[in-house]
């Protein structure tokens, strides 16, 4: 009972930060220097009253403040609104695109767990040793390494110089779509974003395993014989998941913004790439509608992580 309290009082708590996000994003998105009319008519010949009867149409005459509340009411019945770019329905957009982005962003996240755990704790175990500095060294070049830098230096070696990897696209131009095709145009995009959360893990990594393995009970749990494996993973591991788990909350933002990037270099068509044409289009309802998810996502996974340190550690109260 005293979880689902504190659950029911996260939600709450949600709403004023849900508010404030979209706020911000919304007033932010009106001070651009273009308005989406003058996009929409981008024609010598468009009169002024035609995009008068059209700024009307959409609503584009009102206040900021006015546009923003008619707007959020929509929400609040469920509807995302439609696209003043395409005429499409800003949810059928979004439900079309979010699918790569997850495949994205989850091959990212396991690829980052699979090489920067393994690393950070024999870093950690065996630290100022020749695994250790090697694994500093990647954690340092991985962590200053932009996304866009990665990706060109990827794509020209490996696309052009090498021609192992495709340059874009989920599939090829030829029109066949299979699942080996589909995880080889991945490969690419997932290692890009991937890149800094490895550096970053091993950083992280390496500091809890190495402040858990001076505990007593590790020193305990090797007097008793047990194989190293087991110390490590069985007792150092396991309590040093708390601050692991955090910093998975922390990239959760990260990855979200990493995959922008990366969709727009690597021509994935995914929620950055659509989040990209539709800033440039000005199209403010496709835009506050990818907000909505990206803010949804992101008070969901904080919330995600805070119960589950009470997986972790019984000690933890939802108080």
């Amino acid at each position: 009972m005293e979880r689902y309290r504190y659950i029911a009082k996260r939600l709450l708590t949600a709403i004023p930060t849900f508010l404030g996000i979209t706020i911000l994003v919304y007033v932010v998105a009106s001070l651009a220097p273009s308005s989406p009319l003058e996009i929409l008519f981008n024609d010598p010949y468009a009169t002024a009253e035609e995009m008068a009867r059209k700024s009307k149409e959409l609503g584009l005459d009102q206040p900021v403040i006015i546009q923003y509340i008619r707007w959020l009411v929509q929400l609040v019945q469920g509807n995302m609104g439609m696209s003043i770019r395409t005429n499409g329905q800003v949810l059928d957009m979004i439900l079309e695109r979010i699918g790569p982005t997850l495949i994205l962003t989850g091959s990212a996240m396991a690829l980052t767990i699979i090489i920067a755990l393994p690393l950070g704790i024999m870093s950690a175990y065996k630290p100022y040793s020749g695994w250790d500095y090697i694994s500093s060294g990647l954690s340092f070049i991985g962590s200053a390494m932009p996304n866009f830098f990665a990706g060109l230096v990827l794509i020209y070696f490996f696309c052009i110089k090498v021609k192992l990897f495709p340059t874009s696209g989920m599939y090829d131009s030829s029109g066949v779509r299979t699942w080996p095709m589909f995880f080889h145009h991945l490969v690419l995009p997932a290692v890009v974003l991937a890149i800094q959360q490895i550096g970053s893990l091993i950083r992280q990594c390496r500091g809890s395993m190495l402040e858990v393995l001076q505990d007593d009970y590790v020193r305990t749990a090797r007097a008793k014989g047990l194989h190293e494996p087991s110390v490590l993973v069985r007792h150092a591991l396991r309590n040093a998941w708390i601050p692991l788990v955090s910093w998975f909350g922390m990239q959760i933002p990260f990855l979200i913004g990493g995959a922008v990037v990366t969709e727009q270099i690597f021509g994935w068509p995914g929620l950055g790439s659509l989040m990209v044409q539709s800033i440039n289009a000005r199209d403010y309802p496709v835009i506050m509608g990818i907000t909505v998810v990206i803010a949804i996502v992101v008070l969901l996974g904080n919330l995600l992580v805070d119960l589950v340190y009470g997986l972790l550690d019984p000690r933890i109260r939802y108080d």
